[in-house]
């Protein structure tokens, strides 16, 4: 892993050949860790789709949701929201996400945060760039802050000099012309 660290986030929606998808962004060397993001996914439907990596990939996926699953398939952390908030006793990573400067304020203890929308969003039409980024960029120096939110790998060199850690990427890896 490299010092500007590279994460791919699923779409909520289906997508075809996400597996194979994952196990090529992961096998490639084109992102560090993929977090699925599957809100409306059932236990089933995210047991499925994690099956679905290679076996030596999944210490590299993080769940949104479903915690149960990171032991039973040794995964590699979680990220927490609005819907699973409790951080599992097994969790060997755990992130969170922040969408204002106000929420920055007490995120001590993540191994990283993303902070969105940097950027207006490739997937999410009408979500627009929320920050100043000269005042994002005092906010985060020393912090584990990743961008999301309108990143594209053109982008990474603007984010390393604002003192970002690294990006999250969920347009550019799975665009939405393929979402079923």
């Amino acid at each position: 892993m490299n010092d500007f660290i590279i994460i791919a986030v699923t779409p909520p929606e289906r997508y075809p050949e996400e597996a194979e998808r994952i196990n090529f962004l992961l096998s490639g060397g084109f992102v560090d860790f993929v977090h699925i993001r599957k809100p409306s996914y059932s236990f089933e439907d995210i047991e499925i789709l994690v099956k679905g990596i290679k076996t030596e990939f999944l210490h590299r996926l993080k769940i949104h949701d479903h915690f149960e699953l990171l032991q039973k398939y040794d995964l590699g952390g979680v990220h927490l929201n609005s819907r699973n908030y409790i951080v599992p006793v097994n969790a060997k990573s755990i992130s969170i996400s922040i969408h204002s400067l106000k929420e920055m304020e007490n995120k001590e203890g993540y191994d990283y945060f993303f902070i969105s929308p940097v950027f207006d969003s490739i997937s999410k039409e009408g979500y627009r760039a929320a920050f100043d980024l000269k005042e994002l960029s005092k906010h985060i120096q020393g912090r584990n802050a990743i961008a999301l939110g309108g990143v594209t790998p053109d982008k990474f060199e603007l984010l390393k000099s604002l003192g970002f850690k690294g990006a999250a990427l969920l347009g550019h890896f799975f665009p939405l012309h393929h979402i079923q």
